[in-house]
């Protein structure tokens, strides 16, 4: 079943078509249950128009969350679809490559057959899929839904949990304002718990018993989390909760937020929960993908509701292709403003292994100052700068379980910790960095080290020994040097304080001693002067 967006009329197209040319571009997405296109127009300023959107039921995550891998048939219906995609972006005049994303989610990245299938795609209907992490699931979801956020007067400065259960997993947001305090990937997804209940051949009332038991187990991990005084909005994302919301007459197409009283979405679910999936496809015209993951969608957003004591909801027409489409003309994503986002989450996972912050926050601040004064040696950008700032606040975590061998356990702790806004090279390679702020340098015969690409490598030799220059400088932990100032003279790194410390012998002897990774990467030796006054 296709369902198309209405084109939108504009007063004078033919004069904004003059004024500034517009070209095509496109998302795909393979989900859980269904792969999705949504097609639009931009003149690459103004933003992006919407011309078009198709769905077609696709069981990618049933073959992946009861057999572990895909299906031949599914591979070949996933391939017939994908097919008509690209005869109808070519109606469009879509191709161009740079304007066309195809995404993938948990369906597909948690397949064990995921590398044929993505060969398979690419060989039959030439698009390259990319699947995407959870990580940049919730990236992508925050950016795209901030300015909607921004526009509500009520939202600007609320306590506000994003919430969108999908078929594979349920992404939670948690935001003060703009302000993120929380992100996490919970695998709660609608697809698996309709999965559950088939194994246990559960009946109605059982399976209404059976999906409450497993969302609240797994919602009972966010009390911790969620401030349990106070006033909270519930902000729910995604397909089912969009198709209720419209069920019970309420109009989401716009770019404002509806809000949803609590006691009909209750009733509303109460009502298509009594229904079989037969009956909920005839009833509301729905594809068998969508009827099998409706009902245990509703129950998890109604649930949440009633854990938070609020006595609404509020929805939106934003969706995951909605952010895609809009991302692909912008590159804010490693903004200033962004990055103070991703470095305020990672603060509080500081707290949370009681790192000295004062101390993992005047490295980091350092760890930038000497990224930036060598940009022109090692032509890295802000991604990396971040990654290197991420690394250095965290470089002590592993303090947390020991202080012998820490350098390893801050790597552990790190790997195995959600950090908002990195995708999972990005994380890899934060790991990898405060891993290598001591003792052995990256090594081959290092596992995790030999699994990076090359270009990867390179970057996280870099970081690491930009680091270990900066742990050598705040070595007294008093922030005697408070920043420093650097120039690179035949082919020497000097660096300077930019206030007067008095005695340096002990952070020089330290450089001496600490500074072979960075002399090995850069081919510069290091000097710290005195600044005296």
């Amino acid at each position: 079943m296709n369902r198309h967006a209405p084109r939108h009329d504009d007063s004078n197209p033919g004069k904004r078509r003059a004024a500034q040319p517009v070209f095509p571009m496109a998302v795909i997405e393979l989900g859980t249950s269904a792969i999705r296109m949504a097609i639009g127009e931009s003149d690459g300023v103004t933003g992006v128009r919407l011309l078009e959107q198709l769905v077609r039921g696709v069981s990618l995550g049933k073959d992946t969350f009861t057999l572990r891998e895909i299906q031949r048939d599914t591979v070949l219906q996933s391939v017939d679809v994908l097919k008509s995609y690209r005869r109808k972006l070519e109606e469009y005049q879509c191709t161009n490559p740079s304007h066309i994303r195809v995404v993938a989610t948990s369906a597909v990245r948690e397949a064990a057959n995921r590398m044929a299938f993505l060969d398979q795609i690419y060989t039959s209907t030439g698009f390259v899929v990319e699947p995407i992490d959870d990580a940049e699931i919730a990236r992508v979801t925050y950016l795209g839904i901030r300015p909607q956020l921004e526009r509500d007067a009520d939202l600007r400065n609320a306590l506000t949990l994003l919430m969108e259960v999908g078929g594979g997993s349920t992404e939670i947001l948690l935001l003060r304002g703009r302000d993120i305090l929380h992100s996490q990937s919970y695998k709660l997804g609608s697809l698996r718990l309709q999965q559950l209940i088939r194994q246990y051949h559960a009946d109605s009332d059982q399976a209404v018993s059976i999906i409450h038991g497993q969302i609240d187990r797994t919602l009972e991990q966010l009390r911790d989390i969620v401030p349990q005084h106070g006033e909270i909005e519930l902000l729910a994302l995604g397909g089912d909760v969009r198709f209720a919301v419209k069920s019970l007459q309420l109009d989401v197409s716009g770019g404002d937020m509806v809000r949803v009283p609590l006691r009909k979405l209750q009733r509303f679910t109460r009502d298509i929960s009594r229904l079989n999936v037969e009956q909920i496809m005839r009833k509301h015209h729905l594809e068998l993908s969508e009827a099998e993951t409706v009902v245990p969608a509703l129950f998890a957003n109604v649930r949440m509701a009633e854990m938070l004591g609020t006595d609404h909801l509020l929805v939106t027409g934003f969706n995951l292709r909605d952010a895609l489409l809009n991302g692909m003309l912008h590159s804010g994503e490693w903004s200033d403003d962004f990055r103070n986002q991703i470095i305020r989450s990672v603060q509080e996972l500081a707290r949370r292994f009681h790192v000295d912050l004062d101390h993992g926050q005047h490295v980091a601040e350092l760890s930038r100052q000497l990224f930036k004064a060598t940009q022109s040696e090692h032509k890295l950008d802000a991604r990396c700068e971040t990654i290197l700032y991420v690394g250095a606040l965290l470089h002590e975590a592993g303090r947390f379980v020991s202080d012998s061998g820490y350098h390893k356990h801050s790597h552990y702790l790190i790997s195995n910790s959600k950090i908002f806004g990195l995708n999972s090279l990005d994380h890899k390679l934060t790991a990898l960095v405060a891993r290598y702020h001591r003792r052995a340098s990256p090594k081959a015969s290092h596992a995790a080290f030999a699994e990076l690409d090359r270009d990867s490598r390179v970057v996280l030799s870099r970081l690491a020994g930009i680091l270990r220059i900066a742990i050598c400088l705040a070595q007294s932990r008093s922030r005697r040097i408070p920043g420093v100032e650097c120039s690179i003279e035949r082919n020497r790194l000097v660096i300077q304080p930019t206030a007067p410390t008095g005695d340096l012998s002990m952070e020089q002897l330290e450089l001496r001693q600490n500074s072979a990774l960075f002399q090995d990467v850069f081919g510069m030796s290091v000097l710290l002067r005195d600044n005296k006054p």
